[in-house]
């Protein structure tokens, strides 16, 4: 893929993210070269999470969110992960509903959407440098272009139609997994403390 189909298909993506899911799917890409994707996107969006963190330090002594972030390897494993493991989850509960798309396509997918959010990343750096107002919108839109795509992308993976039943047991399957993590959380003692 050369830069120019790059924009070409991010373009695609923005106007009719559906056709632009089968044009993915339709490549028929080796699982190799999904798997050095997904490498490739995790690295770049943990550079860039580094670089974030270069040019906007937090203050001494202020509690940070994510201090992962600067830890570039650190936080790109754990992007592979949530990757692999919402592929996984595009599939799998797609087929549950009588889809019919496949885990390497829905590799695939949740790869390109971690490339749209990339764009959106860069766009906050270089904007926070300009108008540093003008990024947390840009934080937001980030949040809305994931689940936006997220829900076209499954129905173009699944023949899917509905987009607010899609949307739906999206959230459903978020709320099942965040209670299955907390348990296991807890129960390996990873959970923080309960002030008394």
């Amino acid at each position: 893929m050369t830069f120019d189909d790059f924009k070409a298909l991010a373009r695609q993506t923005l106007r009719n993210p559906e056709q632009a899911a089968r044009w993915l799917i339709g490549q028929g890409w080796p699982m190799q070269v999904r798997w050095m994707a997904l490498v490739l996107a995790v690295s770049l969006s943990g550079v860039l999470a580094f670089v974030s963190t270069l040019l906007f330090p937090v203050p001494e002594g202020q509690a940070t969110i994510l201090p992962i972030a600067g830890q570039p390897l650190v936080l790109a494993g754990m992007q592979l992960v949530a990757i692999v493991l919402g592929a996984g989850l595009m599939a799998g509960v797609g087929r549950m509903f009588g889809g019919h798309g496949r885990f390497e396509d829905a590799l695939l997918l949740a790869v390109w959407i971690e490339a749209m959010l990339l764009i959106v990343q860069a766009a906050q750096i270089v904007v926070s440098l300009i108008l540093p107002p003008l990024a947390g919108i840009l934080g937001i839109l980030a949040i809305a272009l994931f689940l936006w795509l997220t829900v076209q992308f499954t129905k173009a993976l699944h023949g899917f139609t509905s987009g607010p039943k899609v949307l739906l047991v999206m959230f459903g399957t978020l709320m099942a997994m965040g209670f299955v993590l907390s348990f296991f959380m807890a129960a390996l003692g990873l959970m923080p403390e309960m002030p008394q």
